[in-house]
């Protein structure tokens, strides 16, 4: 399993940065850690395995998206074809029901299914649910087109959020550290305006610019074998972020670092990066095909013409992409960022006491508890509960939620739960340099296991 190039010991310790100067803990040595496990297990346990509910509640949520999207469409075509006034409503309902749906499909079918949320039940009922909905299936291949169309490809997902993000949590390598993707603006000598203007950008066109490129960097170096891999520049850190931009930008550092045959590396690494994206260009684009087509075709209905219709299929069409980014954006960006949060110079072995304690230390939920909030959050109000144990079905989550909420308040650790538009600011703060994120070592001491700091400095990372 993935855990296996975790520290070997239950706390941190083996890997270590420069980034804390020195040991630093969270917690006292009176935290009982083995204590803490063993409550978070329990109400796991208490939670109990996923059932046909589960199943039924997750086709209802698909239901729902499919709706939104195809809907979408339709009011799109129809807004499009009608006189100039009118029209607008449509247009306006359409982008943002094709924003909702697309935004749906990714944070709460394609995350819980990839992450093999919905593999137990299909193997305890495997009646329940179609067979691609279980991980490595949905959306792999041809199921893209069908399941989960987006900017990033949906394997290169799976290795940077499934695989590096959950299990490196806000430490270096976490390649959604925001305070050290945004090392860049945060040290720029620009006006706080002008840097705080500049996140508007990322908000309404992330998928693309950032996620995109940097979830393919993530794909690409994962296999060992590749050219990709096997040339990575020896200049080039592999924690940096690579964001669309880097097109232009990585060549040119190429050349400075008196590297000229690297800058190709860059031109063939976005070469292949431009294939993932391709499907999603034509899907963004292909709504203004097709007055076009009813056109040629002798079919075309509208009181505009098929140009004029084309013309404001394709702006609703990038519209709603750039409203499904800002949902997601808002949702997702900042459930690890805020200058209330933790982040780590070691590591630590998976769901140990001190995995799950990073879990609340480094996470932020949001409002919860209904259908409405939940959807409307994506299901990342749970956060917390997620990173605990990322394979759990939505309606899981919402049962396992105020039970770790009461069991961290009987322990004494932080519990972190606000609305949304506060964290995005928090968020904001952090990525232009106006808050810092807490640093330290670990969040509990090796006192505390009853062991002493060499024996912690001296543990070995297992497989390393």
């Amino acid at each position: 399993s993935f855990s296996g190039s975790r520290v070997a010991t239950p706390f941190a310790g083996g890997v270590r940065s420069s980034m804390c100067k020195s040991e630093t803990y969270v917690l006292d040595a009176s935290f009982n850690p083995e204590e803490f496990v063993e409550d978070i297990k329990k109400a796991k346990a208490a939670v109990g395995e996923a059932t046909e509910e589960d199943a039924q509640h997750l086709q209802h949520l698909v239901m729902i998206s499919q709706v939104l999207l195809y809907g979408g469409h339709i009011l799109l075509l129809a807004g499009a074809a009608m006189p100039w006034g009118i029209n607008i409503l449509l247009l306006c309902a359409a982008a943002f029901m094709i924003a909702y749906a697309r935004c749906m499909k990714w944070a709460i079918i394609g995350h819980h299914v990839s992450h093999g949320g919905f593999d137990s039940l299909q193997k305890n009922h495997p009646n329940a649910l179609p067979k691609h909905y279980k991980r490595g299936v949905f959306a792999i291949g041809f199921r893209r087109f069908l399941d989960w169309l987006d900017w990033m490809l949906p394997q290169a997902w799976d290795v940077e959020h499934n695989k590096a993000h959950h299990y490196y949590l806000s430490e270096e390598k976490d390649p959604d550290l925001v305070e050290h993707n945004f090392e860049l603006l945060r040290a720029f000598p620009l006006p706080r305006a002008m840097k705080y203007a500049s996140m508007v950008m990322w908000v309404f066109t992330w998928k693309f610019t950032y996620y995109s490129p940097n979830t393919y960097k993530e794909l690409a170096l994962s296999k060992k074998d590749s050219w990709l891999a096997k040339n990575w520049p020896s200049w080039g850190k592999k924690t940096d972020p690579v964001v669309v931009f880097d097109i232009f930008r990585m060549p040119a550092m190429a050349v400075w670092n008196g590297k000229p045959l690297d800058a190709f590396y860059w031109f063939a690494f976005f070469a292949e990066w431009s294939l993932a994206i391709l499907p999603m260009l034509v899907s963004v684009a292909l709504p203004a095909v097709w007055p076009l087509l009813l056109g040629r075709a002798g079919l075309w209905f509208g009181a505009t013409t098929m140009q004029q219709a084309a013309t404001r299929a394709l702006v609703t069409s990038v519209v709603a992409d750039m409203l499904s980014n800002a949902h997601a954006f808002v949702i997702i960006a900042c459930n690890h960022s805020g200058g209330d949060l933790y982040r780590y110079s070691t590591s630590c072995k998976a769901y140990s006491a001190e995995f799950l304690l990073r879990c609340a230390y480094s996470s932020a939920n949001f409002e919860c508890g209904n259908d409405l909030i939940d959807i409307t959050y994506g299901w990342l109000n749970y956060q917390i509960e997620h990173h605990m144990y990322p394979d759990m079905t939505p309606l899981q989550y919402r049962k396992f939620q105020p039970l770790v909420r009461s069991i961290c308040k009987k322990h004494g650790v932080m519990y972190v739960q606000e609305n949304a538009l506060k964290r995005t600011w928090m968020m904001f703060q952090v990525a232009v340099g106006d808050a810092a994120m807490k640093r330290c070592t670990a969040l509990v001491p090796p006192q505390a296991y009853g062991k002493n700091i060499s024996e912690v400095e001296g543990s070995k990372v297992a497989g390393g």
